[in-house]
């Protein structure tokens, strides 16, 4: 995705790219959660938005089994297309306790999400 150059940037994001990464895309495209038997847990996030407040509830085990195979980080980077979160998301440990790694999770998704809002207002 090339960002013109005249183009006013913020965090290497301008408003036009901000507002492809925080639109929302068909269902099935959005991120499905499952449990490690691979029953799915009724929540799917079809945004940037939608999937921060799904990692606030989703059950810790579904987090855990999506994190450890890198199925967010895919999900971001290749349908929501923001390869900055994805990286974002790598570098968070793979050995923090559960509680940890949800609040890291949110917390990445929260600032992420703020920098995009704050591109598509400049």
């Amino acid at each position: 995705m090339a960002i013109s150059p005249d183009k006013k940037t913020i965090n290497n994001v301008n408003a036009e790219v901000a507002r492809l990464i925080l639109s929302a895309v068909p269902y099935d495209k959005g991120f499905h959660f499952f449990m490690t038997d691979g029953h799915y847990t009724g929540e799917s996030a079809t945004s940037l938005a939608t999937f921060s407040k799904d990692l606030e509830r989703e059950d810790i085990q579904s987090i855990r089994f999506h994190f450890d195979r890198g199925d967010f980080q895919k999900w971001i980077k290749t349908i929501i297309g923001d390869e900055e979160l994805a990286a974002r998301i790598d570098k968070i440990g793979k050995k923090d306790s559960d509680e940890t790694l949800r609040k890291k999770l949110v917390e990445v998704l929260q600032k992420r999400l703020s920098e995009l809002q704050q591109a598509l207002e400049s």
